[in-house]
């Protein structure tokens, strides 16, 4: 998997959010893996507030892939991997430049995002 944030947006969030995508590339252990790609994603933006001051608003997005969706199938060999047109999928408004200085989620010019892939117990 890949993620790629756009930290000055992307299409409709360009020049006023923060935009963030996924998307499945290729690799030598496809053939053992479940397709189409399933599993719920979440993004999170982490909030730096010290939280003995205050509880800590992360923004959070998730969302369960279609299965339908070609960029959730199993990546062939037409796919490429250093293919920048295909983003995946994603949020290009994330959040707003404006809601990002409304708490501390720059801090020492660095912001963390945390993204997770929830793989169910067999």
């Amino acid at each position: 998997l890949q993620v790629s944030a756009f930290l000055n947006g992307n299409g409709s969030g360009e020049s006023s959010h923060l935009s963030i995508y996924i998307r499945v590339l290729p690799g030598e252990y496809d053939n053992l893996l479940e397709w189409p790609f399933s599993y719920r994603v979440t993004f999170s933006l982490l909030d730096q507030s010290d939280p003995s001051l205050s509880k800590p608003q992360h923004i959070t997005e998730t969302f369960h892939p279609d299965p339908n969706w070609k960029n959730f199938q199993k990546p062939g060999a037409s796919r490429s991997s250093l293919d920048e047109s295909t983003l995946g999928f994603g949020y290009p408004k994330f959040i707003s430049h404006e809601d990002i200085r409304k708490r501390n989620y720059v801090r020492d010019n660095a912001i963390f995002i945390k993204a997770s892939v929830e793989i169910p117990q067999k």
